[in-house]
């Protein structure tokens, strides 16, 4: 199997999987850019209308196999959301890049960290400003999220370089690493999706994003960035406006449990 056949049938298999359900979907990153090396991963995005867990793993299992026929890299299931996630995570971060400006020099950002849900809706945004193939858009979604992507990098310009990533330090015994830690030994089991790159995303940024935004309510905007981009801003015992707002919009202070409400 090519890498165009690969992506033809991610592609294929989102339709079958979630059928009318499935709102849109399209596959983005170097596939689209023309950019892609002879292993490069699919990187698929879809919007369903509901949350159905079944599906959402047996589409995973399926891009998974997809991946492995035509000998690419596989290590996330694409970005699956429903509709009203997507919206949540959308306009908390809106709100979030609004009242903490300094996010986008902090190690969320410039680390990459896997606990930020900042980091998380900056590469939902990319993917819906990023150019797309296989495009399937029944419910016309498209052309409002591409604009709303627009709009929001045009007021919140990125830094295109993450100058610390992979360098990325979670203070010791904190709840980032632990959940950090969690999601690395689920690698080699069958829960291997159920992390925030993975399948169910509502159980992440959902109804508990929507409540925390108030956090972000708090005044006048923080742009004093944390001063090391490459370490963890939220230590344990810290209690500062920054550290506030910061955790505000990090998935290991969102969830009183470490895999999320189910």
């Amino acid at each position: 199997m090519t890498g165009a056949q690969a992506v033809s049938a991610a592609s294929r298999a989102a339709v079958e999987v979630f059928g009318d359900g499935l709102l849109c979907s399209f596959v983005g990153g170097s596939y689209a850019r023309g950019s892609n090396r002879t292993t490069s991963d699919i990187d698929l995005f879809a919007v369903t209308a509901r949350s159905d867990h079944d599906r959402e793993r047996l589409f995973a299992e399926r891009l998974r196999d997809v991946h492995l026929a035509a000998g690419l890299d596989f290590d996330h299931c694409g970005e699956i959301l429903t509709l009203d996630t997507l919206n949540t995570l959308l306009a908390f971060t809106e709100q979030c890049i609004a009242a903490v400006p300094a996010v986008q020099r902090s190690a969320c950002y410039l680390a990459d960290c896997p606990l930020s849900v900042f980091r998380k809706s900056d590469v939902v945004f990319k993917f819906l400003t990023d150019p797309k193939i296989a495009v399937h858009d029944p419910a016309g979604l498209l052309p409002a999220l591409e604009a709303r992507a627009a709009a929001y990098f045009s007021a919140w310009p990125m830094p295109r370089v993450q100058e610390h990533k992979g360098r990325l330090r979670l203070p010791p015994g904190s709840p980032q690493q632990r959940l950090a830690s969690l999601w690395q030994n689920r690698d080699a089991t069958d829960a291997w999706p159920d992390t925030p790159v993975g399948i169910g995303l509502e159980r992440w940024f959902g109804a508990e994003l929507a409540a925390r935004s108030e956090a972000l309510h708090r005044g006048s905007p923080v742009a004093v960035a944390p001063p090391d981009g490459a370490t963890c801003p939220l230590p344990v015992t810290a209690d500062t406006t920054l550290t506030a707002l910061l955790s505000a919009q990090c998935l290991a202070f969102l969830h009183a449990e470490p895999e999320g409400p189910r």
